[in-house]
């Protein structure tokens, strides 16, 4: 015998009942409030006539609300003294916020149990296990996820709150909002990575751009408890770890990769692998077969944790597929992973930097300077990016490189930036390092 499904027929009641006594409420019921939640029927059919009623700004009583029913034609299942018991259900509005939680509560485990119902289902007829888990997360977010309406703000308390924000930045002299990076100027025009945002750092092959990448990683991991997450598709874990320990300890990378270390090159190895392990919320993820549902699925994981999820590296983006043979050609292919990638920053809140290569026009031009026109494979890169970075270093297009320079000038160039400023910040790139550095030490205290 199949048990019934979780509901409170007092509670919808008494939601209702609110909205028949307290005119006051009933913005806040219908606000709040959806039909679904309603697990009695009756109950759902009294909510929609006086959700009607409501929209079309007539007093709800119980003459207007039968009048409503005769108009749709379900007086038959929602009797008048039916209506009556609604309205002596309940003597004070006072308790509504308490009573639409507990509408709220058991229409979430009522969403779980059809979403369990429907894994179950999905895991006897679908093969693809990747598609299966992916399709499994999402159903089990959205159930858990309750329908929230923000209120209108009157001005004075959004000033109030404006104020209290601006009082905060004013006493501790930051100017950083968001997830900062360590790169100075950079973090001051962009007020570090918001949630939500999706950032695309691009650069032709060897540039730096995965050494930049980790430099933001490893100094925002620095700035807070909830993990980063690195996914790199191009090379092996101890390779990336080996990068990231070189900037942090300032060791030649060569010496990492030929094991040709001295002591003092020992000493700082130990001190950098200590202070990556202190801090214990990097993760890394080498598998060069990962698909875009493998990695928000592995996203989604961190997030909903006790740990949370901070941000989010892609390196890099052309590597990464949808896993759907029959997709049209890969250039809709990465405007597809594109997209994902922009959803999942929206939904995890968080931002997700994306590594992505240059085309080769930048190496035609005299000034070589990259364009947003030179994101290889599809244009709408640009378009779901929130900032787009490139990265450029003019003794790249040099013709002889000297052995002997280990330090090289960098441009990060901010061509994109939907929330504000654009720029050039100019930085130091470390080639035995692997490391980049702000050539501007601190922030400017009186800009």
């Amino acid at each position: 015998m199949a048990r019934p499904m979780p509901s409170s027929s007092e509670a919808e009641m008494s939601v209702l009942g609110v909205a028949f006594i307290d005119k006051e409420q009933v913005d806040k019921i219908c606000e709040s409030v959806t039909d679904d939640m309603f697990y009695d029927e009756r109950n759902r059919i009294v909510f929609d006539a006086i959700k009607n009623l409501h929209d079309t700004h007539t007093p709800i009583d119980v003459t207007t609300v039968k009048n409503e029913l005769d108009k749709v034609k379900k007086a038959n299942i929602v009797t008048l003294d039916y209506i009556t018991e609604i309205i002596d259900s309940v003597v004070t509005s006072a308790n509504i916020d308490y009573y639409i939680k507990i509408l709220q509560n058991f229409y979430t485990r009522r969403g779980l149990i059809n979403s369990a119902t429907e894994i179950i289902t999905n895991a006897y007829e679908e093969e693809n296990i990747t598609a299966l888990q992916d399709s499994a997360e999402r159903s089990i977010l959205l159930a858990v996820r309750n329908r929230s309406v923000s209120e209108l703000l009157p001005i004075y308390d959004a000033i109030t709150i404006a104020h209290e924000k601006l009082e905060k930045l004013a006493q501790t002299n930051k100017v950083v909002t968001g997830l900062e990076t360590g790169f100075y100027d950079f973090d001051k025009i962009t007020t570090g990575f918001q949630p939500g945002e999706m950032i695309i750092l691009a650069a032709r092959p060897g540039m730096g751009k995965t050494a930049l990448a980790l430099n933001m990683a490893t100094y925002a991991a620095s700035t807070t408890d909830k993990a980063v997450v690195v996914f790199n598709l191009e090379m092996s874990a101890d390779m990336l770890v080996n990068r990231m320990i070189a900037s942090t300890g300032r060791i030649d990378s060569y010496k990492l990769q030929t094991g040709k270390m001295q002591e003092r090159d020992w000493q700082r190895y130990n001190e950098a692998t200590s202070e990556l392990v202190e801090r214990n919320n990097i993760y890394i993820e080498a598998d060069a077969s990962a698909t875009i549902s493998e990695i928000r699925a592995k996203c989604r994981r961190l997030a909903s944790s006790e740990k949370g999820l901070a941000l989010v590296v892609i390196d890099y983006l052309q590597l990464v597929y949808t896993g759907n043979k029959r997709v049209e050609s890969r250039q809709v292919e990465v405007s597809e992973i594109s997209r994902a990638l922009k959803q999942m920053a929206l939904e995890l809140q968080i931002p997700v930097i994306a590594l992505s290569q240059l085309s080769r026009t930048a190496e035609k031009r005299e000034s070589n300077v990259p364009m947003l026109a030179d994101l290889r494979e599809s244009g709408s890169l640009e378009q779901d990016a929130d900032i787009v970075l490139f990265i450029n270093r003019k003794d790249y297009y040099d013709g002889k490189k000297d052995q002997s320079v280990t330090t090289v000038p960098a441009e990060l160039i901010i061509a994109k930036h939907r929330k504000g400023g654009l720029g050039t910040i100019d930085l130091m790139f470390e080639l035995n390092y692997g490391s980049f550095k702000s050539v501007s030490k601190e922030f400017d205290k009186e800009s």
